[in-house]
């Protein structure tokens, strides 16, 4: 009778496992399964050149971003879409202020204000890097600049 590379033959006639066969299960199990990248849902905060940049990153592929300098801020939503390799892209859909103050001097004493319409804000495209799971390195696709992203809890 022929011997299996699988089975062996044992006294009890219940089948056994070669000696090749284990040693091969075991290196295999031993092989670690990739890691899951984290997800870039949630809220993130970073700072780019003395601006603190907050972006809430939703699961329904909805964003919103508040950026601030001292009392200035302003605000941009719209949706998101996840690109491979690491790379999403922002819509400007709505953002706030719509219009900013412009003063208009009127010779030597006075003048006034007017409220001019601010132009929407530009889409963007990143590239992202996890440096842990609340951690994250986004690279501006057009500028080429790079700002650290914390999530927030």
């Amino acid at each position: 009778m022929k011997r299996s590379h699988i089975t062996s033959g044992s006294a009890s006639g219940t089948p056994r496992l070669c000696r090749f066969v284990l040693p091969v299960t075991l290196a295999l199990s031993a092989v670690a399964a990739p890691a899951q990248q984290p997800s870039v849902v949630g809220q993130w905060r970073g700072v780019f050149q003395g601006i603190t940049i907050t972006i809430v990153i939703q699961p329904n592929g909805q964003y919103s971003q508040l950026t601030q300098k001292g009392t200035a801020m302003a605000q941009q939503s719209g949706p998101y879409k996840l690109y491979a390799p690491n790379t999403i892209a922002f819509s400007v859909t709505e953002w706030q202020p719509k219009t900013m103050p412009v003063y208009h001097a009127t010779g030597t004493t006075g003048g006034y204000y007017t409220q001019q319409p601010m132009v929407k804000p530009p889409n963007a495209m990143f590239t992202y890097v996890f440096n842990g799971p609340n951690t994250m390195i986004l690279t501006d696709q057009l500028l080429h600049g790079s700002m650290t992203m914390v999530r927030v809890p």
